[in-house]
């Protein structure tokens, strides 16, 4: 089997860490074409890819979003790529990422004697020495924060409805037209169950990861977990299927309040959950042992707001990180 690679990368005023990303991907220890879609960057993104020269490809991106970066790139591939790698600007890989994932790849469809759709992977927290970001790598790793999406600490090889930075099957997303421009978050999401609707197999391994820069301060981890909450809903309402039972347990604990004959046994075992994760992920910070109770409470109380407004409003653009 012949696999040839290009890694798809939308950006928008991403002049903070394209070079990292640009970089990892050119270092790679097996060949990968690099396609850049810029949907307009105002900073210096644009200057800062000049100088890569003739080792990339950067193409207009006039559509802005992620979706639309990616359909587009499928019309622009060259017809002798067999795989696109989903990466976006704020993050990076290993060297030996790519090699490890065709070869994870190969191993798999050799076992099963049959193509995938495609194959996700591990996120990790990028190195950070920012506060909040360190909080929220915190909150995110502990079972109470991660959920079963893109930042799910799982192991080994398994098949999944919500594989993370995928190496995708070109054939795969041609056959169910590449992505929905309609979701401006939770495209991959929407995608993914089409795929699956048609017969391909999504899964996921641990043998490598991508590393990702988190937000920075409270109240963009606000607006990224109420969106994220929000197009679920959309997801959902699309697809019934992609519901996950974790992600209405804030809501279930709301409801035990009114329900139990004694009122304060549910915020007390939530409180108590909140103490013991910001101690056990805390890695030793002090600050972390509040700051990740904090970011917690955020995420489950925007998602939670997030999937209720996401039943009234049709969506918008993010204004946090474009």
């Amino acid at each position: 089997m012949q696999v040839r690679v290009c890694a798809v990368v939308p950006v928008l005023n991403e002049e903070k860490f394209i070079k990292r990303c640009i970089e990892s991907l050119l270092a790679q220890t097996m060949p990968v074409e690099v396609l850049v879609l810029d949907g307009g960057s105002s900073d210096s993104t644009l200057e800062i890819l000049s100088k890569f020269g003739d080792s990339i490809t950067v193409i207009h991106n006039p559509g802005k979003r992620v979706s639309n970066a990616r359909n587009l790139a499928l019309e622009k591939i060259d017809k002798s790529m067999t795989h696109c790698l989903e990466i976006i600007g704020h993050s990076w890989i290993e060297p030996d990422h790519v090699e490890k994932r065709v070869a994870d790849l190969i191993d798999l469809e050799t076992e099963l004697g049959y193509k995938i759709g495609a194959i996700g992977c591990l996120t990790e927290s990028s190195d950070s020495v920012d506060l909040v970001s360190t909080w929220i790598d915190g909150a995110l790793s502990s079972p109470i924060g991660s959920g079963g999406g893109q930042f799910n600490r799982f192991k080994g090889r398994k098949r999944t409805k919500v594989p993370a930075f995928c190496l995708h099957n070109i054939e795969a997303l041609k056959s169910v037209g590449g992505w929905d421009e309609r979701f401006i978050t939770s495209q991959d999401s929407d995608l993914s169950m089409r795929l699956i609707s048609q017969g391909w197999e999504l899964w996921r391994s641990d043998v490598s990861c991508v590393y990702m820069h988190k937000r920075s301060s409270l109240s963009n981890w606000w607006k990224m977990c109420h969106r994220y909450g929000f197009w679920r809903t959309k997801v959902m309402l699309r697809h019934p299927k992609r519901a996950d039972l974790r992600e209405f347990l804030p809501i279930f604990g709301l409801l035990l309040i009114f329900i139990l004959p004694k009122w304060w046994v549910a915020p007390s075992a939530y409180l108590i959950a909140l103490a013991v994760t910001g101690i056990l992920y805390s890695k030793s910070r002090i600050s972390s042992i509040i700051g990740i109770p904090i970011c917690l409470i955020i995420l489950h109380t925007a998602f939670t707001v997030g999937l209720v407004d996401g039943l009234t409003r049709s969506g918008r653009p993010p204004k946090d990180r474009t």
